[in-house]
């Protein structure tokens, strides 16, 4: 009904994929800008801020990047998405499991209908 699996094919697409990532990685690797490989070893490079670099007025914050840091503008783009979903984690696995159960509704509700 859906064809055969051959492992032979298998194999060739798991070799062509290990391929291109290592091709991809070395690509990134020369292309980029993120990771320095000099002096005390590697070092983070964070949306183009240095670590060693001291900012006047901000020595306090001298190698303190947090995801709130890295993610800022993300973050204001979907304000309103993101207080909404604040909003809902109630952390009560009865209100996930409830969601769970309206999705799968869902979705049965629409394979029913639509077929």
């Amino acid at each position: 009904m859906f064809g055969y699996w051959d492992a032979l094919y298998f194999i060739y697409a798991f070799i062509i994929g290990l391929l291109i990532s290592y091709l991809l990685m070395k690509w990134a690797e020369k292309a980029s800008v993120g990771t320095r490989k000099e002096g005390d070893g590697s070092k983070i490079y964070i949306s183009g801020e240095d670590q060693d670099k001291v900012i006047p007025q901000f020595e306090h914050l001298q190698g303190y990047f947090t995801g709130r840091h890295v993610m800022w503008g993300f973050i204001r783009g979907i304000n309103k998405m993101f207080l909404t979903f604040r909003r809902e984690h109630t952390g009560l696995l009865t209100d996930y499991v409830s969601y769970l159960l309206i999705t799968v509704a869902i979705v049965l509700g629409a394979m029913v209908i639509w077929g």
